[in-house]
């Protein structure tokens, strides 16, 4: 699968998971499309829905957004969820950097995507005219129309996804732009060392957030309190969502820095090495 997609995929159904509270879980869908209009330029199509709560409703809780049209839009700024107030980057469960991913991956490789939830759909695509550096979405007519839970349907043309180590690189600078910025040291050093006391596989843990914090609450918090050597090994990874790395990463960053503790990253592909940098940077943003 190319790697784009399998991002998209992961992100989508986490959000399911994470967010619908749809008790059923959600559908996922996914073609290629040579067919009618895509005859001469075949898409690569994916779509994942629920019937859970929608997104107005999951972000009621931590921001002001009643107005369905209003809700969907701020879904697609970085650092945006239901989980923590508005002006923070992140919590311990989660970045609302999802969406936000996932809109920029359309733009850049001029693609579309779709979505909708309760009374309001919006749509990104290039013939709007609306793929620029920041999201201006068209929302669908009439008013009020939309889907009984939340859609999300992704779109890119096969031949021009571009590289996915470089466009990971770039949607985190366009998220950086965005994001006030207070980090002056760093504490996850891309560097190995002669001993650790505690050598995390971060391929073992297969992209499973729920593993991934019940390690840092069991080993990486205790390791780092007691000042102790952590070494992430990224060997065999080549995709880490943000959503992962925040599971794993976001606490442990605070608390070394708390701490004055540094851990080290060995192993990390580019795509992988910027998707951490990213994370450093807003963990310690807010």
């Amino acid at each position: 699968m190319n790697k784009a997609l399998e991002y998209v995929f992961i992100e989508l159904l986490r959000n399911v998971v994470q967010h619908s509270r749809d008790p059923l879980g959600g559908v996922v869908g996914a073609q290629v499309n040579s067919q009618g209009p895509h005859a001469k330029r075949p898409v690569f199509q994916v779509a994942v829905a629920d019937s859970g709560i929608g997104i107005p409703e999951s972000l009621r809780r931590m921001h002001r957004a009643d107005d369905p049209r209003e809700a969907l839009e701020r879904s697609l700024w970085p650092h945006i969820s239901g989980t923590f107030p508005q002006g923070l980057t992140g919590s311990g469960e989660n970045a609302g950097l999802g969406l936000f991913f996932i809109a920029e991956m359309a733009k850049l490789a001029k693609g579309r995507m779709l979505i909708a939830t309760r009374d309001a759909a919006l749509m990104l695509t290039e013939a709007a005219g609306v793929l620029t550096e920041r999201v201006g979405p068209r929302f669908l007519k009439p008013d009020g129309v939309g889907f009984p839970g939340t859609l999300v349907a992704f779109e890119i043309p096969i031949d021009s996804i571009p590289d996915f180590e470089s466009m990971k690189v770039e949607i985190g600078a366009r998220a950086r732009e965005r994001t006030p910025q207070r980090v002056v040291h760093r504490w996850i050093r891309f560097e190995s060392v002669e001993r650790a006391d505690l050598v995390v596989r971060v391929a073992d843990l297969a992209e499973d957030t729920i593993r991934a914090a019940d390690l840092v609450k069991t080993a990486i918090r205790p390791a780092i309190f007691r000042g102790e050597t952590v070494l992430l090994d990224f060997a065999g990874v080549a995709i880490c969502t943000q959503s992962f790395l925040h599971a794993l990463l976001y606490e442990p960053v605070r608390l070394a820095w708390a701490t004055r503790t540094t851990m080290h990253a060995v192993n990390a592909v580019p795509a992988v090495l910027s998707g951490v940098e990213f994370l450093e940077r807003y963990a310690l943003g807010g």
